[in-house]
Order: C-alpha cells, then sequence, then structure tokens
C-alpha cells in the first residue's frame, strides 16, 4: 500500500471511528443524562411530597374525625337541658336513662336519690327517658307535665313507687294519671291539656333517639363522667364509686 493510500485509510478509519462513539459520550448525549437525572431526582422529590401530604391530610382528617365522633357521643350523653338533681358544679356528673316501668329502675330510683342528696356539692343527676315498656311513653310524658308545674322529682317518685299499679295502656291509664295527678296536687286541667297535647313527646323520642345512638340495651343506663354503666347498682357500690373518684381528682389537683 502506498503512503497516499495510507493517508486515506487512516483518514477513513478516524472518521468512521467519530461516527461510532457511544451516544453517552458525546456532548448531546452528556447533555441529556444530566436533564434526565434532574429529572428523576424532580419526580422523586416530588413523590415523596405528595406521599408527605396525604400521610398529613390523613392524620388530620383522622383527628377530625375522632374529634367529631367523640363530640357527638358527648351530646348524646348530656342531650338537651332536663331535669336534674345534686350540685350545679359537679365533680361527678350521672345521666340516667330510665324507664318508669323498668323495675330494676325503680330498685334504683330509691337509692340514687338520696344519695345524690348525700353528696350534692360534688354529684349531679340528669334523668334522661329510655321508654320501651308498652305505658312507658305515657309514663314518662305524665312525670314531664307534672314537671311544668314544678312537681318533677315528686312525679318520679310517685310513679316508681305505684309502678305495679300503673299497669294499665289507653284509656284507662289516663284514668289513673288523673288520679295520681291528684295526689300530687297538680292543677289537673293543666295536666290533663298537657297530657292530651303529648307536649313532650319530642323530647322523650329525642331521649330515644340518643339512647339508640349510645347502643343502649337496656335500663338503667348510667353515663358517670359519660363512662357508661348498665343495670343496677346498689347505694354502697355507688357511693364506694363516688369516694374513689373524688379521692383521685383531689389527688390530680394536688399534683
Amino acid at each position: 500500500m502506498s503512503l497516499d493510500e495510507r493517508l486515506k485509510y487512516a483518514e477513513m478509519k478516524a472518521r468512521h471511528k467519530g461516527k461510532t462513539i457511544p451516544w453517552y459520550k458525546k456532548l448531546w448525549g452528556k447533555i441529556l443524562i444530566i436533564f434526565l437525572f434532574f429529572l428523576a431526582m424532580m419526580i422523586i422529590l416530588s413523590t415523596i411530597y405528595v406521599f408527605k401530604e396525604v400521610k398529613r391530610i390523613q392524620r388530620e382528617g383522622f383527628s377530625t374525625q375522632n374529634e367529631e365522633m367523640r363530640q357527638a357521643y358527648l351530646d348524646a350523653v348530656s342531650g338537651p337541658s332536663g331535669y336534674s338533681l345534686g350540685s350545679n358544679n359537679p365533680k361527678i356528673s350521672i345521666v340516667q336513662f330510665s324507664d318508669f316501668s323498668c323495675p330494676y329502675c325503680r330498685q334504683a330510683a330509691l337509692e340514687i336519690i338520696p344519695l345524690v342528696n348525700e353528696y350534692q356539692d360534688s354529684v349531679k343527676l340528669t334523668i334522661r327517658d329510655f321508654p320501651v315498656h308498652e305505658n312507658s311513653i305515657d309514663l314518662a310524658l305524665a312525670v314531664r307535665c307534672a314537671g311544668e308545674q314544678g312537681k318533677y322529682w315528686d312525679a318520679y317518685a310517685l310513679t316508681f313507687s305505684q309502678q305495679d299499679i300503673l299497669l294499665d295502656t289507653g284509656a284507662q291509664l289516663k284514668a289513673d294519671l288523673l288520679a295520681w295527678a291528684e295526689v300530687l296536687g297538680l292543677n289537673i286541667s293543666q295536666f290533663e291539656t298537657c297530657f292530651d297535647e303529648r307536649r313532650y313527646i319530642t323530647s322523650i323520642k329525642r331521649d330515644y333517639d340518643d339512647g339508640i345512638l349510645l347502643e343502649i340495651e337496656g335500663t338503667p343506663t348510667w353515663f358517670i363522667n359519660n363512662y357508661p354503666l348498665t343495670g343496677y347498682y346498689s347505694a354502697d357500690k355507688f357511693r364506694e364509686m363516688f369516694d374513689n373518684i373524688l379521692e383521685t381528682m383531689e389527688i390530680e389537683e394536688g399534683e
């Protein structure tokens, strides 16, 4: 091969070598790699940010949901203002869902009222209606109508004491309740109008609906500082409970 041929061959080889340089070694390839690297980093950082935001939203959502559920629970326990006995600034708040035809509620009523009076500086009792027997709604209406004349607690006690007598329904029960109203010294005309109008049926229904929301399964059901208890509790058991709660509060206040 002549010198001229060798030079042409070398020139051709150099041109061919330039054409076969890998793309990533070329300037445009290097620029593309740098661009793709930054694009990937942006995608990763964006994904991390979105993931964190989703977690934050979920946490805040769950927190809000839990708070809403808690408030709904507390609203269902306390309900609208009703008839209460005891302290105006209680350390122990008792909400009782009761039925005037329930024998366990009668047994509880005989003991809880004197006990609340004993702890009247610390304890508040609120009665709410959860009527489940056939004549329970009418009895609850009658007691509330008596309350309209300032005789709620007298009617409350009398109804439970005469529970075995007030077993009728319909017209006969109304006749029994008119005699019951006379014993209480009520204005009979006013009482009868209130009862016939079923004036407090909406409030009783609200109590009952709240009880269903709280999944009450029987009466009496108690909420002691919003903590649920179901069934009859003796005065001694309640007294022990009250003393423990008050003692715990005193210790916490002293710390």
